[in-house]
């Protein structure tokens, strides 16, 4: 399959699944986003209204019933709560445990109210296939070669989690599975696996946790040693209003390359990244990133000795309930720090990325996602320069 044909493919069966009518789904989605922020702030009068515009638009939308039942018994108008509440758990069965709460509350039955307990098993990855247009490798986050081909390709991602202490001391252990599959370009391919654990703990308005980890990656169809990382990751996290957090972190990287030869283009490093990220959260549901990073790779070999700075900038919007995009943009400027021994010249990279998904939730446990991402390394040595158009198309699952 050619590159017009395949990227067509993509775009057209993202459509399929993407593409909705805005004159019928602007304004439930408006009134609801509406309803919703009345509620928090506890407004039920001014948020019963939106939630009725909303099932008048939008007669199947259980949680616009669930939520208009919860606003009329808090302004005590029983009936109405009990007609509305019975008619959100008959469009979704899942709510009935919480509406016959309310129900039973009303009526003056004794309740209960459990809060279900936290699965300690987790189960969640992604499957599906890209189009890449320049294949390159880089598993560290370090691209170590460039085929200047293109290709697709199937990934499969696989993430298992276990919990075994939740309090006061959070403990986890996870370990995730990555491979890719190339058409041509078997080379390229590279199977990955992760095994972890991490623990935090809160103290107010603080979070703490520190992570470690080990990765292995093997190379190509062989299974060729490619590359092991130990890594470790303390981080801080600071709210102090509801719609803000602001996020301290510290990552130390210990890269072993198998293929590695000795001399200046020996790739093993010690790395080390402080970094920043600050979270918004806005009243329509969306929410923005902003990151910064200073990272050092000191490596064995010179050539591959350099200093760098990661700057981010992500944004998340929900169109719809069920329909979120996300745009986002990495600027990624490295000096190396020696004369590169093979082309005479210290080394100096700008990398920018330029990203942009959609996701449609199918439900409780499915996601389908379109993406498309676009690398620009700009490099004064000519063979690291280089550009790269990405389309995806993944089913994503949680557990």
């Amino acid at each position: 399959m050619n590159k017009i044909r395949f990227i067509l493919l993509m775009v057209a069966i993202g459509g399929l699944f993407f593409c909705e009518k805005a004159r019928a789904v602007e304004a439930p989605e408006i009134h609801f986003s509406k309803g919703v922020v009345a509620f928090v702030e506890k407004d039920y009068r001014r948020a019963a209204e939106e939630f009725e515009e909303v099932v008048k638009l939008r007669p199947t939308d259980s949680k616009a019933y669930f939520y208009l039942g919860s606003c009329y018994f808090n302004l005590k108008d029983y009936p109405q709560a009990k007609s509305s509440l019975s008619k959100a758990a008959t469009l979704d069965p899942e709510l009935k445990t919480a509406t016959k709460l309310l129900i039973d509350e009303m009526e003056g039955k004794p309740v209960e109210r459990r809060i279900p307990a936290k699965k300690r098993w987790a189960i969640s990855g992604k499957f599906g296939a890209e189009y890449d247009d320049n294949v390159v490798l880089n598993p560290s986050g370090v691209t170590t070669a460039i085929s200047d081909q293109e290709d697709w390709r199937v990934i499969l991602n696989l993430n298992l989690e276990y919990q075994p202490i939740r309090e006061p001391l959070e403990l986890a252990t996870y370990y995730n599975f990555y491979q890719s599959r190339h058409g041509e370009l078997t080379d390229y391919n590279l199977q990955g696996h992760t095994i972890g654990l991490y623990t935090s703990a809160k103290r107010e308005p603080w979070k703490f946790r520190l992570q470690y980890s080990y990765d292995y990656y093997w190379l190509a169809l062989a299974r060729d040693d490619y590359l092991a990382v130990h890594t470790i990751i303390p981080t801080a996290n600071l709210t102090l209003r509801k719609n803000k957090l602001t996020q301290f972190y510290y990552q130390f990287r210990e890269k072993d390359y198998f293929q590695s030869t000795a001399g200046s283009t020996n790739q093993d490093a010690g790395n080390n990244m402080p970094g920043i990220n600050q979270y918004l959260f806005f009243k329509n549901r969306s929410s923005l990133k902003l990151g910064y990073a200073y990272e050092d790779n000191d490596a064995r070999g010179g050539n591959w000795d350099y200093l760098g700075h990661y700057i981010l900038l992500a944004y998340n919007y929900p169109l719809t309930e069920n329909l979120k995009l996300k745009l986002g943009f990495n600027y990624y400027p490295t000096r190396y720090k020696n004369v590169d021994t093979i082309y005479n010249q210290k080394r100096e990279d700008d990398e920018r990325s330029y990203s942009l998904s959609l996701s449609r939730k199918l439900n409780k446990s499915l996601n389908l996602s379109f993406a498309y991402t676009y690398v620009d390394n700009d490099s004064n040595i000519a063979e690291y320069t280089y550009s790269r158009n990405i389309y995806s198309l993944v089913t994503e699952f949680k557990f």
